[in-house]
């Protein structure tokens, strides 16, 4: 073959780098060593590529919260009863359980998406001969550009406000209900925030971190909109607006994190959007914040 074919540059006899293209509009032959030469150069985009689909995939089938009730039957009668049975008041009377029980399907999802989306990812990185802190985990450039993400949470908090007059809002939020609970306390609900906002970190780690920086390499900017379509897909199991909201909100927050070489303003972000969007639904609803602080 000849080399422009096999390198895309320009022949001895001057002919353009696009007879690369031509050639590929022609039927290949197919050998495996080619196979291997075109996987091998290609290697970290097909690896992250091919294991973010296995991570998606174990998201689905093992690490969401009602995988774990359908795991551990025994462990939710046990110990999350109220959850089991959509509410407390359906719970038979003398029943007990201790309060953080109602947070062990969340703390399973949790630490699935921190190994799934963190470590493994991490241990990648190295494997690749790339820095861990590189993908995203510095501030210096965040600093100057914090103002920005300011400004793009009083827009979305605006979209929160509409989200909330909708009727189905306040069942979907908060995601751990008031009435799963015995007693209602703030030791829960900041206990709830706390998980979310780790749940938040593996996220941003993963798409804006992960992802984005790991395929910019090879795609240049064309990696925010590789990463979108997973960060999209992640979003099936919510209202539509939120799905298709995603896929702005994926590109406009990729974009910053590659120009801030951070993602902890997307998780700045994430944050305050989830403890709004759960206070206003608690709010609007029939529970309303918590009376006491201890269960």
């Amino acid at each position: 073959m000849p080399r422009s074919l096999e390198t895309g540059t320009a022949t001895a006899t001057g002919q353009p780098a696009c007879a690369y293209t031509r050639a590929m509009n022609e039927p290949q032959s197919i050998k495996l060593s080619a196979a291997w030469r075109e996987l091998k150069r290609e290697r970290v985009a097909f690896s992250v590529l091919a294991y973010a689909g296995v991570a998606l995939a174990l998201c689905e089938y093992v690490i969401l919260p009602v995988r774990f009730v359908e795991f551990f039957p025994g462990a939710m009668v046990e110990y999350a009863p109220g959850v089991l049975r959509e509410g407390w008041d359906r719970v038979p009377a003398g029943s007990d359980a201790p309060w953080w029980g109602v947070l062990l399907p969340f703390m399973w999802w949790c630490g699935g998406l921190l190994v799934v989306w963190v470590l493994v990812p991490s241990l990648l990185t190295r494997l690749f001969g790339q820095r861990v802190r590189d993908m995203g985990l510095g501030v210096r450039g965040l600093l100057p550009k914090l103002w920005v993400y300011g400004v793009m949470l009083a827009i979305v908090l605006v979209g929160v406000w509409w989200a909330s007059t909708r009727p189905g809002f306040t069942r979907m939020y908060p995601m751990v209900k008031p009435w799963y609970w015995k007693n209602w306390s703030w030791v829960m609900l900041l206990a709830w925030w706390g998980i979310y906002a780790l749940q938040f970190f593996a996220v941003e780690f993963f798409f804006r971190g992960w992802l984005l920086f790991t395929l910019e390499k090879r795609f240049g900017c064309a990696a925010i909109a590789i990463m979108v379509v997973p960060y999209c897909m992640i979003h099936f199991h919510k209202p539509l607006p939120e799905a298709l909201g995603a896929i702005v909100a994926g590109t406009v927050l990729g974009w910053m994190a590659l120009r801030t070489r951070s993602i902890w303003g997307g998780w700045l972000v994430h944050v305050s959007v989830a403890v709004t969007m759960d206070t206003a639904s608690l709010v609007k609803g029939d529970w309303g914040l918590p009376h006491q602080f201890w269960p």
